[in-house]
């Protein structure tokens, strides 16, 4: 299993539905793991599985998006799951500000439908390419470590899946997520327009030369996720 479940303090499994993925992680090793479940019907069926294993499984029924991470006092924490399609980008992002705030998830092992995590993984100059690949990049490594036809599934969903491992990158030069947030929404929202357009209101064509080091006349996909980030700290910085 691509999470190595016994490697840390928490294992935090987000929609175990059944439990089937959690009885893995419990005999392939995990110490504690944390099943935050919106279902309520299934949380019957994670007590029974509780019994069995009463120290080492915390159930909490709630949406993970109105989840608080601020009350986790472990140090080592790790996240698998398989996101529904529908807001999987939203609980993404969600992950990755809470990482920026107080790094714990040093690694996630995240279900996406296979669009998705094309973009996750997209590098500069490609069509998939854009906030998404940056967001998830900036703080963590990202790639796809399998992928499963829809027909692996019951009922079998429209679109294939890819699974993706982000492992942390403990990088000294991180701004303010939010400055890349902004930065990279004011870019990639004029995807077309040269980036001297595109952040003409917060960026001056001279001060792309001159501070930041950056050909005025690039698109938003020209420039790398390391691009960005020292951009943005620049710009942070002031």
């Amino acid at each position: 299993m691509t999470i190595d479940p016994k490697n840390c303090d928490l294992v935090i499994e987000i929609g175990p539905g059944l439990g089937g993925l959690t009885k893995s992680l419990l005999k392939l090793g995990a110490r504690k793991v944390l099943l935050i479940e919106k279902d309520k019907k299934f949380i019957p069926i994670l007590r029974k599985l509780q019994l069995t294993y009463p120290n080492q499984i915390e159930i909490i029924n709630a949406d993970v998006m109105n989840y608080s991470f601020a009350s986790l006092t472990e140090k080592k924490i790790r996240i698998i799951s398989n996101l529904p399609y529908n807001i999987g980008t939203k609980i993404l992002t969600k992950l990755l500000l809470y990482q920026y705030t107080d790094p714990k998830f040093d690694k996630m092992t995240l279900m996406f439908q296979k669009e998705v995590a094309n973009r996750i993984i997209a590098k500069k100059k490609s069509k998939t390419y854009g906030r998404l690949s940056i967001i998830s990049q900036y703080m963590y490594e990202c790639a796809v470590s399998f992928d499963l036809k829809a027909k692996c599934f019951y009922p079998a969903p429209k679109v294939d899946s890819s699974v993706v491992t982000f492992n942390y990158l403990n990088s000294s030069l991180k701004p303010n997520i939010e400055v890349v947030q902004e930065i990279t929404r004011l870019a990639f929202g004029q995807r077309r327009k040269k980036i001297k357009s595109s952040l003409k209101n917060i960026i001056s064509e001279e001060n792309l030369i001159k501070k930041y080091k950056l050909n005025p006349d690039l698109r938003p996909e020209d420039l790398s996720v390391e691009d960005y980030i020292k951009l943005s700290y620049l710009y942070e910085k002031g």
